[in-house]
């Protein structure tokens, strides 16, 4: 299953990066997520890797992520692997003009279990949660 969503971000692309790449943002604007385990020195260097502790609807789960690409302030990609399967999401910012960047999120993912098969079925509903933190991000980076 594939997906890009995007939106609008009022900032320069600079000051959006620098807010992406904070070690400690994501749980700022990253709703759930209750703590981030680095496992590499430098996070956000290609092959740093971490563990995501997140709660959702009050259930824990844990999903590892590996850095893949870095082309910062344009461009990350993040593998992440769970008991739902593999996915891969590559986050793109785009320099409208002084003040305005486009971020793009592409999605990938590989789902195992009984995810293979409703997974497709609820596209909508993993491109809804990809949206809500595309805002949250949005409304973290402006402030």
């Amino acid at each position: 299953m594939k997906y890009t969503i995007s939106n609008t971000i009022n900032k320069p692309i600079k000051v959006v990066a620098e807010k992406f790449m904070e070690p400690d943002g994501a749980l700022q604007w990253m709703e759930g997520l209750q703590k981030i385990e680095r496992l590499s020195d430098k996070p956000y260097e290609v092959g740093a890797k971490s563990r995501f502790h997140s709660l959702h609807k009050n259930k824990k789960f844990v999903i590892n992520e590996t850095i893949i690409e870095q082309n910062m302030p344009y461009q990350i990609k993040f593998a992440f692997t769970s008991s739902m399967g593999y996915n891969e999401v590559e986050m793109v910012f785009e320099k409208l003009n002084d003040n305005t960047t486009k971020q793009i999120n592409n999605s990938y993912f590989q789902l195992k279990g009984i995810m293979k098969f409703i997974g497709p079925l609820m596209k909508g509903m993993f491109k809804k949660q990809s949206m809500k933190y595309l805002n949250a991000f949005k409304e973290y980076a402006e402030k």
